[in-house]
C-alpha cells in the first residue's frame, strides 16, 4: 500500500509561498537516508479530446522511451536507521523522521529525538520525538498536524507542529485506539472539511473525528483506493488509484467518502507500459494549484532474463538520436548482462524512479482525464539503496 507521499487534501489551494520542489529519500548512506531535490518540468496544456483516428495518428509518433537520468546530488543527508522509509512525513514545510533513535549509545532519553528538516533553509531542528514507534501509517492534516497509527501497538497519536509553541513544548499526544486491527488498513483519506480521517479495511470504513476525537464506523465497505486518496478541491472529488484488479494503473474518482462511494474508474493507464520494466511501487503526489496537478512517482525494475540482443530484437534495433543517447543506453544495457556468451546472459536487477507529471480534468463526457499533459521523466535509483526502499512505495514529497 502506498505509504508515502502527498498525505493528506489540502484545505485551501492556497501555495506556500517561495518556489516548490519535490524531495526523493534514500537511504543510500551508511549512517542514512539522503534527500535529493527535483525541479518539475511544466505540465503540458490540455488538449481537446481526440477522436479515434486522430488518436491513433498520435500514437504513431509517440515520443521515445525517456532517457534515464542521474539524480542530482543529496541536498543533505540525516543520520537515522536506514530500511525504514515510511517512518518520513511531511508537515508544512518541513520534513519529519520518527525513526528510533537509539543508535545515539547511552544518552538520555535519545530514542525519543525527532529531527526536522526545513526544506526550504535545509536547517535540521530536533523536537521530542514519538515514543516507540512500532510501524505507524503517518497521515498528516493541513500544515500543522500530523496522526500516527500505529499498526503494531494498536495506537492512535496526534502531534501539533504550531509554529508559535516552543519545540520542546512538542509532544505526541494519546488517542482513542482505533475500532479495528491497524495491520488491515488498506486506504485512508482526509475529508475535505478538514476534521475527518476516513481508514479503509478489507471490508469496512472508520471514521475520527478529529473536533470530538472519537472513531465510529461509517460504512460496511471498502474505500476504492490503492493506499491514500487525494481531495482535489478544483474538481471537487477524491482521487487515488484504483484497487481493483482490472482496472489496475487507473485513476478513480468518488464525491463524497464514508458511504456506499459511487466510484468512477478513469479510462488511462498511467503505469508504465514498457515490456522491459516491471511494476514495483508507486506514490502519488498532490502538487495543488488552480490547475489539479499530480506527479506519480513509480518504481521500476528491468525485467529480469533478458539479453541485450533478446531486448534489441523487441525494439527493433537502438538508433542514436540527436545528442547520441542511445550509445549510452546501450553501454549501460551491456554492463548489467553477466559475463558469458553475450547472447544469453541474464539481466540484474535495476531499479528506476518514473516521474509523471500530469494535469485532470473532465472530458466531454464527464470521464477523468489527464488530457494528454503527461510529461515523463525517468532516474536511475542509486545503487547503494536497500532493498527495503527498493521494494517500498516511494518517499516522495512536494514542498
Amino acid at each position: 500500500m502506498p505509504s508515502h507521499g502527498e498525505r493528506d487534501a489540502p484545505r485551501t489551494s492556497e501555495q506556500p509561498t517561495g518556489q516548490q520542489h519535490l524531495y526523493l529519500i534514500f537511504d543510500d548512506w551508511p549512517w542514512g537516508y539522503s534527500f535529493r531535490k527535483l525541479k518539475l518540468p511544466r505540465r503540458s496544456p490540455h488538449q481537446r479530446s481526440l477522436r479515434p483516428l486522430e488518436q491513433r495518428l498520435l500514437r504513431r509518433h509517440e515520443p521515445r522511451r525517456p532517457k534515464h537520468k542521474s539524480l542530482p546530488p543529496p541536498c543533505i543527508r540525516l543520520e537515522a536507521p536506514r530500511h525504514l522509509p515510511y517512518l518520513f512525513a511531511a508537515v508544512g514545510t518541513d520534513i519529519i523522521a520518527v525513526h528510533p533513535r537509539n543508535d545515539f549509545g547511552n544518552a538520555p532519553l535519545a530514542e525519543y529525538i525527532m529531527p526536522i528538516v526545513d526544506a526550504r533553509s535545509l536547517g535540521v531542528k530536533f523536537a521530542p520525538g514519538l515514543r516507540f514507534p512500532g510501524e505507524p501509517i503517518l497521515i498528516t492534516v493541513g500544515k500543522e498536524e500530523v496522526f500516527a497509527l500505529d499498526t503494531v501497538q494498536c495506537r492512535f497519536r496526534m502531534l501539533s507542529m504550531n509554529p508559535l509553541c516552543p519545540l520542546h513544548d512538542l509532544s505526541w499526544c494519546d488517542l482513542p485506539p482505533p475500532m479495528f486491527e491497524s495491520f488491515q488498513v488498506t486506504s485512508f483519506a482526509v475529508d475535505s472539511d478538514g476534521r475527518t480521517i476516513f481508514v479503509s479495511t478489507d471490508c469496512a470504513t472508520f471514521a475520527f473525528d478529529i473536533v470530538k476525537s472519537e472513531w465510529k464506523q461509517s460504512s460496511y465497505c471498502s474505500l476504492p483506493f490503492d493506499g491514500t486518496a487525494n481531495y482535489v478541491h478544483a474538481l471537487d472529488i477524491f482521487v487515488g488509484f484504483s484497487k481493483a484488479p482490472d482496472t489496475h494503473g487507473h485513476l478513480c474518482f468518488c464525491r463524497k467518502l464514508g458511504g456506499d462511494e459511487n466510484v468512477i474508474p478513469g479510462k488511462e493507464n498511467l503505469f508504465s507500459k514498457d515490456p522491459a520494466e516491471s511494476h514495483v511501487g508507486f506514490t502519488l503526489v498532490n502538487l495543488g494549484g488552480s490547475e489539479p496537478g499530480f506527479c506519480l512517482v513509480e518504481c521500476v525494475s528491468i525485467t529480469q532474463g533478458k539479453s541485450v540482443n533478446m531486448q534489441l530484437d523487441e525494439e527493433g534495433g537502438m538508433q542514436l538520436d540527436e545528442e547520441g543517447g542511445n550509445c549510452g543506453e546501450l553501454d549501460q544495457l551491456k554492463k548489467n548482462v553477466d559475463e558469458g556468451d553475450g547472447a544469453s546472459g541474464s539481466m540484474h536487477y535495476r531499479y528506476l524512479y518514473r516521474l509523471t507529471t500530469f494535469s485532470l480534468s473532465f472530458d466531454n463526457n464527464g470521464d477523468l482525464t489527464t488530457g494528454e499533459t503527461c510529461v515523463v521523466q525517468c532516474y536511475t535509483v542509486p545503487e547503494e539503496v536497500s532493498k527495503a526502499i527498493c521494494l517500498a512505495d516511494p518517499v516522495a514529497f512536494w514542498l
